[in-house]
């Protein structure tokens, strides 16, 4: 019998309060599916030809699975469509109907089109219609907020919704998970994760351009509050020595709090002190970030510097990603941990089709997950590169 925690919250006005009930779960045997049961299943992958949907691809098909490749545009998609033998769909997310009709024989969603603000809400809300498993690889917060609100009718619809299943948020999500199983009275955690030799895909970088006007977030006492950007700064040992940090608005915020019920938390990056000191010079002016103008020219030049979309396999295999995390109680107690993984794209191509084989083979009881609750958090081991972690108590 497979176990699961969640967290219930109560509302009021759509603010998250700090109290919450700890309920077990006892789930649905997670069964395995027979052979015809798992053929019958039609896997999708919207926004089938982003860079990060190609190393999805390869890891689909190294994985035995042949999705049906979707996105808005019918000359990129039917190209790679062709050369891997696979079906394609092609449409847009601005009517419903269409949409529904598109997953009505789909068994799982994957996700892959950012800005995810603007594709997971029309994504979601047609899963729950058609019954089909919703996954993605997603950072944003909101997004992580309006599926967790949806926990019930997904309950109810018998499907899964589990958004962040690239190393947004897998790798962290799960390390949260695993400092509170050893700290079980924490209230604080404070996360910091680093790209060493990566760049961001043009896609990831959009989407940052487009948060910068809406500032920082944080987690205080179980709601999240909006704060300036670089509102808390610390010095972080993530395993290259002490190095300074701000404090940035990255998904955790919403879903550590839903896999570990702690009150207070804040993700951090490593940022030399003068880069720091300039983004709060810069708050003042973030504001100009919200014009469409502003946000296309800074698009364009991106687009322009980013060449193929992202880093090349030879690059990506030069690269890792290091991760932190530390848990603090009301005593003064300290648990901390650090690991690394490979390149985050490479772990967010594994991840995703991790989670979407897993879907396809096993029965779960629906509603909204996160990775950690989901495939409980021990799958950070079979993350590419994976180094161990490395526990500190202070």
């Amino acid at each position: 019998m497979v176990m699961a925690i969640k967290y219930y919250y109560f509302r009021k006005q759509n603010i998250i309060k700090s109290h919450y009930i700890l309920v077990d779960i006892k789930l649905r045997d997670s069964k395995i599916k027979t052979p015809r049961e798992i053929m019958s299943d039609k896997l999708m992958l919207y926004g089938a030809n982003g860079y990060t949907a190609r190393l999805i691809i390869k890891e689909l098909i190294g994985a035995g699975i042949r999705p049906v490749l979707a996105g808005r545009n019918q000359v990129k998609i039917s190209t790679l469509a062709d050369k891997h033998g696979f079906d394609y769909s092609i449409f847009a997310l601005d009517d419903p109907n269409v949409i529904d009709e598109k997953l009505a024989n789909v068994s799982v969603l994957i996700n892959a089109a950012g800005p995810y603000s603007q594709t997971a809400k029309p994504f979601i809300d047609s899963c729950l219609r058609s019954k089909t498993h919703y996954i993605d690889i997603t950072g944003e917060i909101d997004v992580f907020v309006y599926a967790e609100s949806k926990n019930r009718f997904a309950e109810k619809a018998g499907i899964i919704l589990c958004p962040g299943t690239g190393f947004d948020v897998i790798p962290t999500d799960c390390l949260s998970y695993l400092l509170k199983e050893k700290l079980p009275d924490a209230t604080e955690l404070n996360i910091c994760f680093f790209s060493e030799n990566g760049r961001p895909s043009i896609g990831t970088a959009k989407t940052s351009i487009e948060g910068l006007a809406n500032g920082g977030r944080i987690r205080s006492n179980g709601i999240i509050e909006h704060v300036p950007l670089a509102h808390a700064v610390k010095k972080i040992d993530y395993g290259q020595g002490p190095k300074m940090a701000m404090s940035i608005p990255w998904g955790d915020v919403a879903t550590a709090y839903y896999s570990t019920g702690i009150p207070n938390i804040t993700v951090y990056t490593p940022r030399p002190k003068k880069g720091i000191d300039k983004i709060k010079k810069q708050r003042k002016w973030l504001f100009i970030m919200k014009l469409g103008i502003v946000q296309n020219f800074i698009k364009n030049k991106l687009q322009k510097k980013i060449v193929n979309g992202g880093d090349s396999d030879e690059k990506r295999a030069q690269s890792r990603m290091w991760v932190w995390a530390e848990v603090k109680n009301d005593s003064g107690q300290i648990c901390s941990g650090k690991f690394q993984v490979a390149n985050g794209y490479d772990v967010t191509g594994f991840g995703a089709m991790t989670f979407a084989k897993n879907i396809l083979e096993k029965e779960f009881a629906g509603g909204y997950y996160t990775p950690s609750i989901l495939l409980g958090p021990n799958i950070v081991e079979s993350l590419p590169g994976f180094s161990g972690i490395e526990y500190s108590d202070n």
